[in-house]
């Protein structure tokens, strides 16, 4: 999908799908743009209108309600996508997560704050106590770790954590969370989080 919007009419029933991947600044405006631009979309429609795609906050979800409420009496219905994460694990796998899809994301993630990417996720900032990064394959944090982490969330327990510092609140890999926080010193640079006999290590 190469929108953050798209309608879909099928049967007098409207479907609203968002772009997961887009920023919620730039759906708004374009969900905006759109209801201001048709006046007739509502027209013979039967409700409830699904909202489906991108797992919004719940401040979002309100303002998604607001929108549609200036423009139409019909019910909306704002579909909650599972989020990533050990909900979602069925089963526990290696693969290779050295080729994988990844995402970049600038500035710090604040509390309050959650990234979730189904890929890997590079992050140039910190991650603030309070926040949370979760990403089907790995992360990787040009900054310190100091919220919730969790990496190859759907069960791949071949992905890694790397960063400046890790100093989580709570780290996962996988199905795993960190019990041990001693960390080994063996280089100098990045701290990377992996799995190694069957526990998370962190290593420098």
């Amino acid at each position: 999908m190469n929108t953050e919007v798209l309608f879909e009419n099928k049967d007098n029933k409207l479907k609203v799908t968002i772009n997961k991947n887009a920023d919620y600044a730039d759906i708004k405006n374009k969900l905006i743009s759109i209801l201001d631009a048709s006046s007739g979309l509502f027209e013979g429609i039967e409700p409830p209108i699904m909202v489906v795609g991108k797992r919004l906050a719940d401040n979002e979800e309100q303002e998604i309600q607001n929108i549609f409420a200036k423009k139409t009496d019909l019910e909306v219905i704002i579909e909650k996508p599972k989020k990533l994460g050990l909900a979602t694990i069925e089963s526990i796998f290696n693969k290779d997560a050295t080729i994988t899809n990844s995402k970049v994301f600038m500035g710090t993630v604040r509390s309050g704050q959650r990234i979730e990417f189904e890929g890997s996720v590079i992050l140039l900032g910190d991650v603030n106590a309070g926040s949370e990064v979760v990403a089907e394959q790995n992360i990787v944090v040009v900054g310190d770790i100091r919220g919730h982490v969790h990496a190859g969330a759907k069960g791949n327990r071949s992905c890694f954590i790397a960063a400046n510092n890790i100093n989580a609140t709570q780290l996962r890999i996988a199905d795993l969370m960190l019990k041990n926080e001693e960390k080994i010193d063996v280089s100098n640079g990045y701290e990377i989080a992996r799995i190694t006999m069957g526990e998370i290590n962190i290593e420098k």
